[in-house]
């Protein structure tokens, strides 16, 4: 004779085994994109933020064009957040200034390689840079997907960033890491096209259809969802009376 309640209670246990055992994974959002994932230090509001110097901006491919779009678009978090906030050219000549290329180029090597900046170097940054605080920022991909004339499929531009706040004790106090992936409208190759486009002397057929979303838009969309991740800066204390 067959025991169903012994059986349920077996397959439950079983179950629970299963994902006790199974490793954690970010979750996911609409379209397999990944959601931001953000760690922020337990006693964060303790070391009384007020000022951050936004680093310069990383990339593998020293991409121009996203550092200073990213650093532009960062800062404008960090001063919404409450923040006395310097951007990413501003220390970067400031640092430049005081100890020369050599240190820029070390604080670019650490940040490529461990997104944040060594606890030892940190102090030194913040005292003469006059803050609480870097932010140390890392491109990790910008990319940018055409379609051709002749084939079907969608236009798609891609960035992931990440971001590090180390204090001037060294002490890391918030970190992120976020992508989007922007579409822009389906390309219909059957669609005739409008005119012809000389290029290489190659006339390639120019069919009025969309293109990918800028990066602009894209890092955009990245920023906004990072914004209310921020800890607020720690209000300055009242005066006693």
């Amino acid at each position: 004779m067959t025991h169903w309640p012994r059986l349920v209670s077996l397959a439950f246990a079983a179950l629970s085994v299963f994902f006790l055992a199974a490793p954690m994974r970010p979750a996911l959002a609409a379209k397999g994109r990944q959601v931001d994932i953000v760690v922020t230090a337990p006693d964060f509001a303790s070391y009384r933020v007020r000022s951050i110097a936004m680093l310069p901006v990383a990339t593998f491919d020293r991409n121009s064009q996203a550092e200073r779009l990213v650093a532009d678009r960062l800062v404008v978090n960090l001063r919404q957040a409450g923040y006395r906030a310097y951007s990413g050219p501003t220390t970067q000549g400031m640092l430049l200034s005081a100890f020369g290329d050599s240190t820029l180029k070390a604080v670019r090597d650490e940040i490529l390689a461990h997104l944040r900046v060594d606890s030892l170097r940190a102090p030194r940054l913040c005292a003469r840079l006059l803050t609480d605080a870097v932010l140390c920022v890392r491109v990790d991909q910008w990319e940018q997907m055409q379609v051709l004339w002749n084939q079907p499929g969608r236009p798609m531009t891609s960035v992931q960033l990440k971001a590090a706040l180390v204090d001037s004790t060294g002490a890391l106090l918030w970190s992120i890491s976020g992508s989007e992936t922007g579409e822009g409208p389906y390309h219909d190759p059957s669609t005739n096209p409008i005119g012809v486009s000389s290029s290489n002397l190659e006339n390639t057929p120019v069919t009025g259809q969309g293109g990918p979303p800028s990066f602009d838009e894209v890092v955009n969309r990245v920023l906004l969802r990072w914004g209310p991740l921020l800890p607020p800066a720690v209000p300055a204390a009242e005066p006693a009376k």
